[in-house]
């Protein structure tokens, strides 16, 4: 193979084969069961691919997710530190999400902004810039080994806190909570002190009392979802999706042969893939990605744990643990476990900006193991040759 290319490949051949496994067989199990979730109803209007058109859409996110993935593993992660960088990241992200506070003809606030004619959910951008700005900002108190409220605090208000205010005002419950655990780990990844992490925690719960308090819609789910623990109704949505589950049993009806796509379950493709999974596929095709995520999850902070500083530890332990609130939160709400709060399954709901951003963390994740490898591995050579 040309030289070049066998460069650039580095880091995805060299990378953790797990944790691409892992994702491989999520995203296959995922098409699958997209296209016969999403080949009943035609969103395309007039699309010349008629039933075939949301897999081809989601295919053809994946193919611009894996494009994304193999640009990021190939440029240095060190690069991702640079200020002028996360400061314009951050600031777009931050516009972007704000923009979807303007309110549809109903009343009703979108998730979704167009520019260019592309229509995304600027969230998954701004998680991703408020992940860089902390680690950048906390890294450097963290490798000095002095990491106390005044260091943290101007990348807490900076930061996570004006996409958390955004993201109530949206609302976007799901993001929230997805935000406030990345904020914690990269707190403890950077070596917060475990008593300063308690006030945090503290903080965080009182912040999401005044949020229930002030939100009809927060504690219209929670009513909801509190009725189906104690025997009654969760809702529509939740008792449809059990009830597909309950009928897949342990073998499942057959991939595409579900009956929830016949419009019983509303758009079964993305947040409620899950349910369609169990259906076609049985207990043991839920058990299956359950058991693929715990696999990406594990590898995941591993490369988080491997990483040669700072910087490289706090982002791959931040986007590993973005990933798996959105797995722990989709498959608790489908299966009634947490309150429906809107969050993908990653790798394997219908492709969109979510699947983007999932590859391109994979990408940044190849990329801090590819290079702290060989980081430790020139380490390793500096010592021997001391030593002779």
């Amino acid at each position: 193979m040309n030289r070049r290319v066998r460069k650039y490949l580095a880091a995805i051949e060299g990378g953790d084969r797990l944790l691409l496994i892992a994702m491989s067989i999520l995203i296959f199990l995922g098409s699958i069961v997209v296209y016969g979730a999403g080949s009943y109803n035609n969103p395309g209007g007039g699309s010349v691919l008629g039933q075939h058109f949301l897999i081809a859409k989601h295919l053809f996110m994946i193919a611009v997710g894996l494009v994304v993935m193999f640009v990021l593993s190939n440029i240095n992660y060190q690069y991702l530190r640079t200020r002028w960088l996360n400061w314009s990241a951050l600031a777009v992200g931050l516009v972007l999400v704000a923009m979807t506070l303007k309110q549809g003809d109903q009343g009703v606030i979108n998730r979704w902004v167009s520019v260019a004619g592309f229509r995304f959910q600027p969230v998954e951008l701004a998680k991703l810039a408020v992940i860089l700005f902390m680690a950048e900002r906390w890294s450097r108190h963290a490798q000095a080994g002095r990491l106390t409220w005044q260091n943290i605090l101007p990348g807490l208000v900076l930061g996570p806190l004006p996409l958390l205010l955004l993201l109530y005002m949206q609302p976007n419950f799901g993001n929230i909570l997805t935000m406030a655990a990345v904020v914690l780990v990269a707190l403890l990844v950077a070596g917060f002190a475990w008593q300063r992490m308690a006030v945090a925690v503290v903080v965080l719960a009182l912040a999401g009392v005044v949020a229930f308090m002030t939100s009809s819609k927060l504690q219209s789910r929670l009513e909801d979802w509190w009725a189906g623990i104690n025997g009654g109704q969760f809702g529509y949505q939740v008792d449809q999706s059990l009830m597909g589950m309950g009928a897949g049993g342990t073998l499942g009806l057959g991939p595409g042969d579900g009956h929830n796509k016949f419009a019983f379950l509303p758009e079964a493709h993305t947040d409620f893939i899950f349910s369609v999974i169990g259906e076609e596929l049985g207990l043991w095709g839920t058990l299956t990605v359950i058991l693929l995520l715990i696999v990406f999850l594990w590898r995941g902070y591993s490369i988080a744990g491997r990483a040669s500083e700072a910087f490289g530890r706090i982002v791959a332990a931040s986007l590993t643990t973005s990933l798996a609130v959105y797995g722990l939160v989709n498959i608790g709400m489908v299966t009634g476990v947490f309150p429906v709060v809107g969050v993908p399954l990653p790798f394997v709901s219908f492709g969109g900006t979510a699947m983007v951003a999932a590859l391109a963390s994979v990408g940044i994740l190849l990329n801090i193991d590819h290079t702290s490898g060989m980081i430790n591995i020139s380490l390793q050579r500096a010592r021997d040759r001391s030593r002779i």
